[in-house]
C-alpha cells in the first residue's frame, strides 16, 4: 500500500470570499491539516521530532483551482509524499467533489530545520519509515521559483503580523501569507484565482512590519513581502482566470 492519506472535509461559509470564491488560504489550511495528520501516521510530526530538535517548514506551495467549490460542499482531500531528497520532502494534494470532479490540486516542498539555529537538516537523517512512495504527480513539472520584479513607483500594502497569525513554530503560518497577498491585491468580482504559488524565503515574525508589493500585468499578479531589513520574506505569482 502506497504512502497516502484521504479524508473528507465540509467547506465552511467563511472559507469563501464576498463573491462566493473559495479563498486560497482556506484550501492551503485544509492541505496543511492533512499534512499534519499524515505526519502523525508516519511518526514525523512535531511531537515525534521534538526530542531531536527539528521542525518542518514549507518553502514552496503551488495551488491550482480546476473547478469552483460551493458553500458547505463535502470534498475529499488526498495527500501523498514523494521520496526524500537530501534537503526536502515534496508532498502533493488533490481535492475532489463527491461526484469525482477535480476541484483543486497542489504541490508543496517541505524542509527540516533545527528549531534553535534555524539551519537546514536533512530529512534522510530523521525519516525511518516505509518507502512505498506514490509516483503520482499533481503537476508534471516541479514548480519553479516565482519571478522577482522592480518595486520602484509601487505603493506597498503594510502588514504587521499579529498574535493570531503565528503558529506553534513562532512565525507566521504558511497559509496566512495567502491572506496577506489577497488583501493587498483586493481583487474585484472578476479576480478569480486560477493558480497561486507562494515561495517562502525568510521567516516573518509577530509585530515585525512587512511591505507587500503587488504588480498586475496581463492577467498575472506578482507579489512579494519585504521585511524591515530589506530582505524579501516571500514572493508570489498568481494567474487569474
Amino acid at each position: 500500500m502506497t504512502l497516502e492519506a484521504t479524508r473528507d472535509y465540509r467547506l465552511r461559509w467563511m472559507d469563501f470570499d464576498r463573491y462566493g470564491r473559495i479563498q486560497p488560504a482556506a484550501v492551503l489550511d485544509i492541505f496543511q491539516d492533512m499534512t499534519t495528520l499524515h505526519a502523525v501516521e508516519l511518526e514525523i510530526d512535531r511531537d515525534s521530532l521534538s526530542d531531536v530538535g527539528v521542525i518542518w517548514v514549507v518553502t514552496r506551495s503551488k495551488l491550482e483551482m480546476t473547478s469552483a467549490p460551493k458553500h458547505f460542499q463535502v470534498v475529499t482531500v488526498r495527500t501523498w509524499p514523494h521520496s526524500l531528497s537530501k534537503f526536502s520532502f515534496m508532498r502533493d494534494f488533490t481535492m475532489h467533489a463527491e461526484d469525482g470532479m477535480l476541484l483543486a490540486k497542489a504541490s508543496q516542498e517541505w524542509i527540516l530545520i533545527d528549531e534553535q539555529t534555524r539551519k537546514f537538516a536533512s530529512p534522510k537523517d530523521y525519516y525511518q519509515g516505509p518507502t512505498d512512495f506514490c509516483e503520482d504527480r499533481a503537476f508534471l513539472k516541479k514548480p519553479r521559483k516565482s519571478p522577482d520584479f522592480d518595486v520602484e513607483g509601487l505603493t506597498p500594502y503594510l502588514i504587521v503580523p499579529s498574535f493570531s497569525d503565528i503558529d506553534v513554530n513562532g512565525h507566521v503560518n504558511n497559509a496566512k501569507y495567502a491572506n496577506y497577498v489577497i488583501n493587498a491585491l483586493n481583487p474585484g468580482p472578476e479576480g478569480t484565482v486560477k493558480t497561486f504559488q507562494l515561495d517562502y524565503r525568510y521567516e516573518v515574525l509577530p509585530g515585525k512590519p512587512l511591505d507587500i508589493y503587488t504588480l498586475v500585468e496581463d492577467g498575472r499578479v506578482l507579489s512579494k513581502g519585504v521585511r524591515e531589513d530589506g530582505k524579501t520574506a516571500f514572493s508570489c505569482v498568481i494567474e487569474l482566470g
